[in-house]
């Protein structure tokens, strides 16, 4: 059975994805840290902090934005279509 994703609800989704794409920032985050430690001896907490917040609000911004192109383009072209299957019973 073929469904289609017609549109998607922007708040609901930055936040998600903000929390997935936030596991994958975080370590490279903390790499750089790592690496200014290592080159410059110190790294202000703050430093941290702010990498990470801007991090976070930058990303959420974009994927609401993301989500509203994606909402502008399925109503004009159509959107994602996918394939749903019953799932079988194993037990």
């Amino acid at each position: 059975m073929k469904k289609q994703i017609s549109s998607i609800a922007p708040g609901p989704t930055a936040k998600a994805l903000i929390l997935v794409y936030l596991t994958f920032s975080v370590p490279i985050v903390l790499l750089g840290v790592v690496v200014a430690f290592v080159r410059y001896g110190s790294v202000e907490v703050s430093t941290v902090t702010s990498a990470l917040l801007l991090n976070a609000i930058l990303g959420f911004i974009l994927l609401w934005i993301a989500c509203h192109a994606y909402n502008w383009v399925a109503s004009r072209f159509g959107g994602i279509e996918i394939v749903l299957t019953d799932a079988t019973e194993e037990g």
